[in-house]
């Protein structure tokens, strides 16, 4: 007789392959519950769980098996992935963000335990080399491939949590890019703050890279997220040798800083002067919800704020149609952060005026929030995020929408940069 068993798949280790998790051993209509537990690499453990019925062979399939109960509630093969809930929070002395997180299933009927499963996600190969760059001012890490030949090379940019996030750069170099982790504030001795960022640190980048001896400097791509997507679109309209650019939710237009003191000033400078930033006004109305909001602590949405503070600011647009390449944007149709949907597709719009020579493309999901990273990881926090420490500000979307999005546009992402920065461009 066959005991109960998990059976787990993958076409890699790596934390956005494609899984196959099932289950056998058990009786017909068996009614079982599968839990995921995992301790991520900043001391949060987390915890997700699936109540099923097994089928009249004894078996449980979660392509296609609907949880009675649990964190998720529709087939799902990655459900108790994204649907992890944080189970306490004990803190790293430190913190690993690309050690291989060690996820447990564990199989039950009732308070038996039928079988138990640890596996090992990676955010990168192991062959690829993690190198730390601390040259000309730069706080980066580049992510490199083996060998003597030269490759194509993305510089990744995160947003406006500031600092060096190494995890999707890693990930990125595993599919044969190397990639350039690049912190631009808030780390180290760049600016504490999100006002009158150097775009010439950018180019001090683009440089860097070019002389590397395993960067193809013809083929450097640059991505961005939120604030850091608004940077790679203005880099890419700046500096001729990005050759392919991707925005997750990014802006068509040069916005304020993002300060407490200092709050009419310009994001970026280059050659030491300001760039134009939107100044749109602000209805009244939109001024008094967010001041309310702060007052009751009830949690903020800043769309209309930054919808209306784009409005009608064209010296604040970013000239997209310079760009030297292709350009893929990814958004969220229920951003409620900024309308990254809509500026979107004032890039595409612009890009069309202008008879942009190259590829570009806007895809949008519509359940979706502002959130966006690699796939494989908890999105139920992913709709919101804690706010000058007293406050919640919303990001939209719910965390299975986001779960969704995030790995279509991974893949999307990588195909994008596959076929314009490694291949040849060709349509």
């Amino acid at each position: 007789m066959e005991l109960p068993k998990i059976h787990f798949s993958s076409n890699s280790n790596l934390i956005d392959s494609q899984v196959e998790i099932s289950m056998s051993g058990l009786s017909p209509y068996d009614v079982v519950t599968l839990k995921a537990e995992m301790r991520d690499n900043f001391g949060v453990d987390w915890e997700s769980c699936a109540v099923f019925e097994a089928d009249t062979e004894g078996r449980v399939d979660l392509m296609t098996a609907q949880p009675i109960s649990g964190t998720y509630s529709e087939a799902d093969v990655n459900g108790l992935f994204w649907s992890m809930l944080p189970k306490s929070n004990v803190p790293s002395k430190k913190q690993t963000p690309l050690t291989p997180l060690e996820v447990n299933l564990i199989l039950k009927r009732q308070e038996a335990l039928l079988d138990v499963l640890s596996l090992k996600r990676h955010f990168v190969l192991p062959e690829v080399k993690r190198i730390p760059v601390r040259e000309q001012g730069l706080v980066a890490t580049l992510f490199s491939q083996p060998g003597e030949d030269s490759f194509p090379t993305i510089i990744v940019l995160g947003g406006s949590e500031g600092g060096l996030h190494e995890e999707n750069a890693a990930l990125l170099a595993s599919y044969g890019f190397n990639t350039l982790a690049l912190a631009y504030f808030g780390i180290e001795n760049l600016p504490d703050e999100l006002v009158n960022i150097s775009v010439d640190y950018i180019e001090k980048a683009i440089n860097w890279l070019g002389n590397q001896p395993n960067v193809d400097s013809k083929k450097i791509g640059m991505v961005g997220t939120s604030k850091g997507g608004e940077l790679a679109l203005l880099s890419a309209s700046m500096f001729p040798d990005i050759k392919a650019v991707a925005g997750y939710a990014p802006s068509s237009v040069v916005y304020p800083g993002i300060s407490q003191n200092n709050s009419s000033s310009s994001s970026w400078k280059y050659k030491g002067e300001e760039l134009p930033y939107a100044k749109g006004k602000v209805p009244e109305k939109v001024g008094a919800y967010l001041g309310k909001s702060i007052q009751t602590g009830k949690p903020i949405i800043f769309r209309d704020w930054y919808f209306h503070l784009a409005e009608g600011q064209t010296n604040a647009e970013i000239a997209v149609e310079n760009i030297n390449g292709p350009v893929l944007l990814i958004s969220g149709g229920d951003d409620q952060l900024w309308p990254s949907d809509i500026m979107s597709d004032r890039v595409i719009e612009r890009l069309e005026q202008k008879n942009h020579p190259y590829y570009y493309e806007h895809i949008t999901y519509p359940g979706a929030g502002h959130y966006f990273v690699a796939p494989g990881m908890p999105t139920t926090d992913s709709d919101k995020i804690a706010f000058a420490s007293d406050f919640t500000m919303l990001l939209g979307g719910n965390p299975h929408a986001n779960a969704i999005a995030h790995a279509k546009a991974w893949e999307t992402v990588k195909a994008f940069f596959g076929k314009y920065l490694s291949g040849n461009g060709e349509e």
